[in-house]
């Protein structure tokens, strides 16, 4: 059964105090069995649970005095304004999946599409700055999961995690994006587009509390939900030393499927996926490789059914091109494409992309369409 408004309230002024984390208010109800006891107890009662202490039980007296009560209200004030909720386990659509965590988020803040909480997921991860073949094969496989009825969760980090929402969201599918830092906060700000897109068509999800920075330390709890939501994690272009091995690691202790997509040999942004199909990871080239894994050989949706043609030969780039119009010039299509899904499959800002798309329609190798549409010639 849901909070109601005044329990909801406690809930926040608990969870918004700083560094308290899941495990340290896992300790604090053990002790008191409530949040309204928690913030009952006194600073030397706070003090000798386990992992709390005397500076971080001064701390969670502050959440019950007024100062404390107006930080919630705040919080709960963002949350409203940007038409955002807060969910806690006590919600219908709080993540079963999140349930089972040994430390389950105690406030998840989300924005969109609820209702995607409760698809079938596959996690979708790797490098921060890919290459053409992992942008292309990270929008290919993204895309045939989405129309084969998966919703797509990631990090809405640069690179592959933007190319996996972009592509989901461009087949009409559903993404989540797992955010390491506050609703209400766009990271990094050239996704800003890409985050407007999946509030409207997806849904945004974090557990740290409105105004949270996204500070390194919050990217490895993120990660873990990511693999939580999952039925399995595809991995594209991972170096040696990646934040997407985080994800892996929580997958495979949660028992979820691993896939890599194989790279080509002696490739940095591929040493890590290659890694992990010599540790057993499942080689994936195709959707339907993930497909018959998860549900067995003959019972996978097909996703080709629901896919357009594919073109006949990819259009070949004059060799003259700068290399910002050369990117933009492989992210196009004949089909019209939003200048924002240009960026992100470009992986340029908004402001490089029109710079380059207008050196493609002054060659006439490109064209502007009404709405930020381009489209080859």
């Amino acid at each position: 059964m849901a909070l109601d408004s005044a329990a909801l309230e406690e809930h926040l002024r608990l969870a918004i105090v700083p560094g308290i984390g899941p495990s340290r208010v896992a300790a604090l109800l053990a002790r008191f069995g409530t949040v309204a006891r928690v913030l009952a107890a006194s600073t030397r009662e706070l003090a000798t649970v386990q992992g709390i202490g005397p500076e971080f039980a001064a701390r969670i007296a502050q959440a019950a005095t007024p100062a404390g009560r107006a930080r919630a209200r705040e919080a709960l004030r963002t949350l409203a304004d940007m038409g955002a909720v807060a969910l806690t386990p006590h919600d219908r659509l709080y993540p079963d999946a999140f349930r089972r965590l040994p430390d389950p988020p105690f406030v998840l803040y989300a924005a969109g599409r609820l209702e995607q909480l409760g698809l079938p997921a596959v996690g979708v991860v790797g490098t921060r700055a890919p290459t053409d073949y992992g942008r292309g094969a990270a929008h290919r496989l993204a895309s045939d999961l989405a129309r084969a009825g998966y919703a797509i969760v990631s990090g809405m980090a640069r690179g592959i995690d933007a190319v996996a929402h972009a592509a989901a969201l461009q087949a009409g599918g559903p993404t989540i994006g797992v955010l390491g830092h506050g609703i209400d906060r766009v990271y990094p700000p050239d996704n800003r587009a890409l985050f407007a897109r999946v509030i409207k068509h997806g849904l945004l999800i974090t557990e740290l509390a409105p105004g949270e920075e996204p500070l390194a330390g919050n990217f490895p709890r993120r990660n873990r939900l990511i693999a939580a939501l999952s039925a399995g994690v595809l991995v594209v272009e991972m170096g040696e030393k990646s934040g997407a091995r985080h994800t892996v690691e929580f997958a495979l202790e949660l028992g979820r499927d691993v896939f890599a997509v194989p790279g080509p040999i002696g490739s940095a942004a591929s040493a890590g996926t290659n890694q992990l199909l010599k540790e057993g990871a499942r080689l994936v080239t195709g959707a339907r490789d993930i497909l018959e894994e998860l549900h067995g050989v003959g019972n996978a949706p097909d996703p080709v059914e629901a896919m357009p043609p594919a073109p006949s030969a990819a259009p070949v780039a004059p060799p003259d091109l700068a290399p910002d119009e050369a990117r933009v010039f492989a992210a196009l299509s004949p089909d019209a494409r939003h200048v924002d899904e240009v960026a992100i499959a470009a992986g340029l800002g908004t402001s490089g992309t029109l710079t380059a798309l207008l050196g493609l329609e002054l060659r006439d190798l490109a064209e502007a369409l009404p709405g930020k549409q381009f489209r080859l010639r």
